[in-house]
């Protein structure tokens, strides 16, 4: 498509392609953002579970309990990202025939006959809504993984001296 054509140029199935298109785009950026936050949880499960095996076997000082609890604030809220990533908090438009949750929630005799009688503007009508909802949530969870790991990162040297205080014994 030329990118001076313009939009009415277009014809409706033409029109619905490109938003289908753009749909998945925006469907796979959530799928990255999702990516991304499952490689923090093994990576931090195993960091906290150093910690908790070192401090139980190390004696209790005030400096292991402080490089412990410091090092282990960092580490759960990389967790709260991560759980808050999971359950975006958007809707989708009402009645969408493309969204599985309203989808779904219809009867099925009830669904088809729906889907038989969509015209064109509203399936391009339920694509803009699905690609704006979509967008959305992908706009949303990578903004959290973008948190999620810098507060890895600040917990890195953090769990580092953590590690080395507990194992060394040192207080």
């Amino acid at each position: 498509m030329d990118a001076v054509t313009n939009a009415s140029d277009l014809a409706p199935l033409q029109r619905a392609e490109i938003m289908e298109k753009n749909l998945a785009r925006m469907t796979e950026a959530v799928r990255a953002a999702d990516l991304k936050m499952a490689l923090l949880v093994p990576t931090t499960s195993a960091m906290v579970g150093v910690l908790a095996a070192l401090f139980r076997t190390s004696p209790f000082t005030a400096a292991t309990g402080i490089a412990f609890h410091i090092s282990l604030v960092p580490l759960v809220a990389v967790f709260v990202f991560v759980a808050v990533s999971v359950v975006p908090r958007l809707r989708p438009a009402e009645g969408s025939m493309l969204f599985f949750g309203t989808v779904a929630q219809q009867d099925v005799r009830a669904f088809r006959a729906r889907a038989e009688a969509l015209d064109a503007a509203a399936y391009l009508a339920d694509l803009a809504d699905q690609c704006h909802a979509v967008a959305s949530i992908a706009r949303l969870k990578h903004r959290i993984v973008r948190r999620a790991y810098i507060t890895f990162l600040v917990a890195l040297p953090l769990w580092a001296v953590a590690v080395y205080v507990l194992s060394s014994g040192e207080a």
